[in-house]
């Protein structure tokens, strides 16, 4: 197996705390002043995109001097071996050699499905309006926040790429305010509510503009 001068194994968490579930960037830039004793044995830097505790995958671009690469995929890998040269094509990473390459990093990791709980809300096209399968999540998203006594609950709104960005922006400010306002009549406490919203800049799944994405229409809620 190679040995890498830096390996970083990629989280995108869902919502304002992690600011990642959508597309991130990275970019890679040589060192000032390579040490060859240092880099000897070593062959450039390895990126490798894991889901979130939830399942969830967010995306992250890889960009060097040479060109940029698009992580969108669990286990999807990368490698730099120069900063001046593009990454190499993602190609997957298989279960063992994530465990070999990353199991002391991933050990050390806290358990983050006990200090937050999150749940996706999704929206029909160009409205406020929930789809009939996240109306049905709304109890359980109640019931977390109860069960958990939490006083933090994060609220964000965003948008598919559809349309103007200043009105997209718009549009996950008033879904975000929709959910805020339901958990407040169910007795959620308003000041336990952190609002925020992106608009079309933080998709779940990136695409191209004007393109009508049910994933990217949604609002995260997470339950600390």
């Amino acid at each position: 197996m190679k040995q890498w001068k830096n390996v970083l194994v990629v989280f995108l968490f869902s919502g304002l705390m992690f600011s990642c579930s959508g597309r991130r960037d990275l970019i890679v830039t040589p060192p000032e002043s390579p040490d060859p004793v240092a880099t000897e044995h070593v062959n450039g830097d390895l990126i490798v995109l894991l889901p979130d505790p939830d399942g969830k995958v967010g995306t992250i671009q890889v960009t060097t001097k040479g060109g940029s690469q698009t992580l969108d995929k669990p286990g999807q890998a990368t490698r730099v071996e120069d900063a001046g040269d593009p990454s190499t094509d993602p190609n997957p990473l298989g279960e063992k050699e994530i465990k070999s390459v990353f199991g002391p990093v991933l050990s050390a990791q806290p358990d983050l499905k006990a200090r937050f709980v999150s749940f996706t809300l999704l929206f029909d096209r160009d409205t406020t309006n929930l789809t009939r399968e996240s109306k049905k999540m709304l109890p359980e998203v109640v019931g977390t926040i109860r069960n958990r006594k939490s006083s933090e609950v994060f609220v964000t709104g965003h948008t598919d790429r559809v349309g103007e960005e200043n009105y997209n922006m718009t549009l996950s400010s008033k879904r975000a305010d929709t959910v805020r306002d339901f958990l407040v009549s169910t007795g959620v406490t308003p000041s336990t509510l952190f609002v925020s919203f992106h608009g079309e800049s933080m998709p779940l799944v990136h695409t191209e503009d004007e393109v009508a994405e049910p994933r990217n229409r949604r609002v995260e809620v997470i339950v600390r």
